[in-house]
């Protein structure tokens, strides 16, 4: 006799490159279920119709297409034959690559020192509900808040980390920290913000080049 610890659930990943405006950061919501398919050979397709986003993170540096990584969890069932793509009218995306010059970072010490990276991600609880004989959740509830968080690298010009006591005690809370991302003709690709922002942690390190970076690292929640 077989038997199965819990229900059965299986995962996505995505990773891209952020050329074009991204529809995946939109389902982050209580009821957001996505439909997704994977098309190849012309008539070939792989799917589901039930996915909910659980994480998305973005990365950017200097001299670098920023990247997008997205995981889904899949309540239904992937299958061969399921072809989404007509979906919404199944339009072609246009194309904007980013350039180092249409990336906005707006955080601690921005201003006087050059942001050369970051990454941003967030992550989304989501918690399915059986009934005895179903294959399928009958209700899938979305638990929050949204878990945001974000490292900034910056080359440090005339700013260095505060001092000890002054790090914990003051104006570390609710911060305004954002990042947009442009194509090069200006085109928005991706707002980026986190909610609430609290500074968590401040690092420096130095190079034998003699370059000096500063991280900091930010947490929030909606």
């Amino acid at each position: 006799m077989t038997t199965i610890g819990g229900p059965t659930s299986q995962t996505v990943s995505l990773s891209r490159y952020l050329i074009y405006v991204d529809p995946v950061l939109d389902f982050t919501g209580a009821s957001d279920v996505m439909e997704g398919s994977f098309n190849y050979d012309n008539n070939a397709s792989y799917g589901f119709e039930s996915g909910y986003l659980t994480s998305y993170s973005v990365n950017c540096a200097v001299g670098s297409v920023p990247k997008v990584n997205a995981s889904l969890v899949v309540y239904d069932e992937l299958r061969s034959g399921v072809n989404v793509s007509g979906i919404g009218g199944n339009v072609p995306q246009a194309i904007y690559v980013p350039s180092q010059g249409s990336i906005t970072a707006t955080c601690d010490n921005t201003t006087t020192n050059r942001v050369v990276g970051f990454d941003y991600s967030l992550e989304v609880a989501r918690q399915p509900y059986y009934t005895v004989g179903s294959e399928t959740p009958v209700e899938v509830k979305y638990i929050p808040p949204i878990k945001y968080s974000a490292s900034v690298q910056l080359e440090v010009d005339d700013v260095f980390l505060e001092s000890g006591y002054t790090f914990l005690t003051t104006g570390k809370e609710e911060k305004s920290v954002s990042f947009v991302i442009n194509g090069r003709d200006g085109t928005s690709l991706q707002s980026l913000t986190i909610p609430k922002a609290s500074l968590v942690g401040e690092a420096l390190s130095a190079s034998a080049d003699g370059s000096v970076r500063l991280t900091l690292n930010y947490v929030g929640h909606s």
